[in-house]
């Protein structure tokens, strides 16, 4: 980023994990001078407030989350709901994409990060300001490839004979294996469908087919050669923002 100072617009998915995790960034981030916009729902704010350590750096943007049939009125992130209802809370976030269009037309912010709203990157090119959108993820870049090639590979369902599935992901010398009812738990998640129709794993595929460049929470001694794998299989860059730890931890 150099020395000039960026204008950085936050849409993390609503869950108070992400939440909190792309605030954590976001002070990083205003600690060198950038200004930080910051969507989240709207009554969730007051719960982030405190976290906010550059208030006249970082600005919240509260959203009105739209009510959709099945979720209980007034409802703004998964810790109002059941685990069985998050495809719902998806739809509901898909549907603020209105009001995003709007404050990005005001704000024209330089990049926006982003994780599981898969229509954004598209978003942005139809807005012509030439922002750029950055798919952020909070977890372990090989976690995100196993479920991503199990996705695209995947041809027949699990074998009980087979309790342990390897899979080839960047080198011939890595692979990881899972136990039965961890490959089960991994194929219930690649088909769930997480909103509008799409599964978890097509949302997420989407988000980093379509995106400018992807972004990991973790550093180059950790997870160096299969990021490397991603920038060249993805053709995007890939930046590593390290652990991102809060201050005082």
């Amino acid at each position: 980023m150099g020395d000039r100072t960026l204008h950085i617009a936050m849409y993390p998915w609503f869950a108070m994990g992400h939440l909190t995790a792309y605030l954590h960034i976001s002070n990083k981030l205003a600690e060198r001078g950038h200004n930080i916009s910051f969507f989240l729902p709207l009554k969730t704010q007051s719960k982030l407030q405190h976290y906010n350590l550059h208030p006249h750096l970082i600005t919240f943007i509260p959203l009105d989350v739209p009510h959709v049939d099945g979720l209980p009125l007034g409802t703004e992130t998964t810790a109002d709901i059941p685990l069985s209802l998050g495809s719902l809370l998806a739809t509901a976030m898909d549907f603020t994409r209105p009001q995003i269009e709007q404050y990005l037309l005001k704000l024209k912010p330089d990049f926006v990060f982003f994780d599981f709203s898969n229509w954004l990157p598209d978003l942005l090119r139809q807005l012509g300001n030439k922002i750029q959108s950055v798919c952020y993820w909070l977890v372990d870049p090989a976690s995100v490839w196993y479920l991503l090639n199990r996705g695209l590979s995947r041809k027949k369902a699990l074998d009980e004979v087979d309790p342990v599935r390897p899979l080839l992901c960047f080198s011939s010398s890595f692979s990881i294996k899972l136990q039965t009812h961890e490959a089960r738990a991994f194929d219930a998640l690649e088909n769930k469908e997480f909103g509008g129709g799409l599964t978890f794993v097509k949302r997420c595929l989407t988000s980093l087919s379509d995106c400018d460049a992807i972004c990991f929470k973790t550093c180059r001694e950790l997870a160096g050669p299969v990021c490397n794998y991603f920038e060249i299989q993805m053709n995007k860059p890939v930046i590593l923002a390290g652990p991102v730890v809060p201050a005082g931890t």
